[in-house]
Formats: structure tokens, C-alpha cells, sequence
């Protein structure tokens, strides 16, 4: 049976402004939202890169008469790496990144709030998230945080750099019911190359082929096959950003979603969502696909 496919209008586009979701920038809760983000750093000197990084960014925004300042990315003035514990755990954040603005709560934040409730919702002993597209931790680090003692996580990221951080940050959170693996996911086995991130988004590298990128081997592996090797059964959340290669994923786990009807997955999507291989995919699998905000959706297989 086909699934369907819904758009409810949770909050606006704007949701995925960095550090504001969904907040005008000259907001009171814009002001209270830096305040809080300066607050996470773990010493001093993390505290003062943070406040400078946002002082920059608003003076950047009044020269530049861009009311929208709050809404972008601006790795540049990150003057060096900081180490923060947010609401969703501790990280380690690189200088001249979007690491610190990506792991914040408030980016992507009906996303962390609707995987957040799903995790804590599920029952049982023996619970298995997927995070793949791990990044530096943000979804696993929240996984591995709430599933503690009940279910493990397997996180994949296969471009080396946010790899090594991503393990620097399951480390600082102690997180033993969480592995992660230098390894991308697709709808075949063997040999590939990813095209790294040319914009300021350094998590948005691709198996897309982008002729002017610089272009690094990973290994892909199907979920279909390589669950089975880790001896894992079953599946009870997937979350997917692998930039425009969702559907791919899709494929090389369509054994593993049809033999867990349990399972929800989170992933993205940009394209028209009635043309959209992922979103097609999933409804032919007999699952409902609701739109969270922006690029951002769910499907389970709830009435």
C-alpha cells in the first residue's frame, strides 16, 4: 500500500537560520539566544571567541545593511576552534568552520526536537539509530546520549577531517554505545570519490560528481549488507543528510526498511517532493511522509 505525502506548515523556512530558528534577527530572542549559545562555552576563551564570533557577524550585517546576518554562515570569523556543552552534549569545534553554528540546538531545531521525542519515545532494550551523515556528532552524540543503557548507534561519515572531530566528539561524551565508521552509504558496494564542499558549508560534500571540487576516495557500502556483517537486526531510526544523495541510501537499505516496520527516518530533501526519488521511494514502501519544516522530513508508517 502506497504511503502519502503531507506539507503542514510547522514553523517557517526560517528555521534553519543558523543559531536562530526561526527568530528575527533584532529579536529579544535572537539577544537571549547569543546569550545562551556564549553560556556553552566550556572556558573563557571559548566564551569570548563565541561572543566575538557574533559581534562580527552583526557588525558585518550593519555595514553590509543585510538584515539577514543572523540567517548566514560566516566560518571567517571563527578566529579558532572552541570546545562547548550545549543542551545536546559537548563538542569540539573547529576555527574557520560551521561546526559550532551546525551542533547548535537551535539550527535545524523541529529536526532535533521531533528525533529527540521519537528516541525517547521508542521501547525497548535493544534500540538501533542510524546517523548517516554523522558530520562532527551533532544527531549521534543526542542518539548515543538518549539511548544510554537501552540502544546503540552507528554513525557514518566518510570524509576524513569531520570523521576525526566526530570521534574526538563521541569521546568527550563518553559514548561507548555509539561507532562510528569512516564510510559513506549508497545503493552498491566498492570504491567512489567524494567531491568536498567548495562553499562555506565544509559539512556538504557530496558523492554527487562535481568536476571543480577536490575529489577524495571513500568507500561505500549498502545498508542491506553491511548491517548483517555488524551483526545488527534491526533498525528503529534512520537519520539521512548525504547532500542530494538520499534516495541512493534509500535503495541500498529497502530489505532493511521493509523488514522493520517500526522504523522512522529523518532525511532531506530539496527537490519537488511529488517528483522527489527519495520521497517516492519511501511511499511505495507504504510509508507517510510529512515535511518538518524547510528541507527537512519524516516518514514512519504511523495510521
Amino acid at each position: 500500500m502506497a504511503g502519502t505525502v503531507s506539507h503542514p506548515s510547522v514553523r517557517s523556512d526560517r528555521f534553519n537560520a543558523i543559531g536562530s530558528a526561526a527568530v528575527e534577527p533584532a529579536s529579544v530572542e535572537a539577544v537571549r539566544r547569543v546569550l545562551e549559545s556564549v553560556a556553552w562555552g566550556i572556558g573563557l576563551s571559548d566564551k569570548l571567541k563565541i561572543a566575538l564570533y557574533y559581534g562580527l557577524r552583526v557588525a558585518s550585517g550593519v555595514m553590509r545593511r543585510d538584515h539577514d546576518f543572523i540567517g548566514r554562515m560566516h566560518p571567517e570569523f571563527w578566529i579558532g576552534d572552541v570546545t562547548v556543552r550545549s543542551p545536546i552534549g559537548y563538542f569540539a569545534c573547529r576555527g574557520r568552520t560551521v561546526d559550532f553554528d551546525i551542533v547548535n540546538p537551535n539550527y535545524e531545531a523541529i529536526e532535533v526536537e521531533r528525533f529527540r521525542d521519537r528516541l525517547l519515545s521508542a521501547t525497548g532494550e535493544d534500540l538501533v539509530c542510524l546517523d548517516i551523515g554523522a558530520h562532527v556528532g551533532k544527531f549521534g552524540v543526542l542518539a548515543g546520549r538518549l539511548l544510554r543503557g537501552r540502544g546503540t548507534v552507528l554513525a557514518f561519515e566518510p570524509e576524513p577531517n569531520s570523521f576525526a572531530v566526530l570521534q574526538r566528539n563521541l569521546g568527550l561524551n563518553r559514548l561507548g554505545n555509539v561507532e562510528a565508521f569512516n564510510l559513506a552509504c549508497g545503493d552498491f558496494d566498492g570504491p567512489a570519490f567524494l567531491s568536498r564542499s567548495m562553499t562555506k558549508n565544509i559539512g556538504g560534500h557530496t558523492l554527487r560528481p562535481i568536476r571543480e571540487a577536490e575529489q577524495i576516495p571513500v568507500m561505500v557500502r549498502t545498508l542491506d549488507r553491511f548491517l548483517p556483517e555488524q551483526k545488527v537486526d534491526h533498525v528503529d531510526v534512520m537519520k539521512l543528510d548525504v547532500e542530494g544523495k538520499e534516495a541512493d541510501v534509500l535503495r541500498g537499505a529497502r530489505g532493511t526498511l521493509e523488514a522493520n516496520p517500526q522504523v522512522t527516518v529523518f532525511f532531506e530533501e530539496t527537490g519537488d517532493p511529488r517528483t522527489a526519488e527519495s520521497i517516492l521511494f519511501l511511499q511505495r514502501l507504504g510509508f507517510n511522509v510529512v515535511r518538518l519544516a524547510g528541507n527537512i522530513w519524516v516518514a514512519d508508517r504511523s495510521g
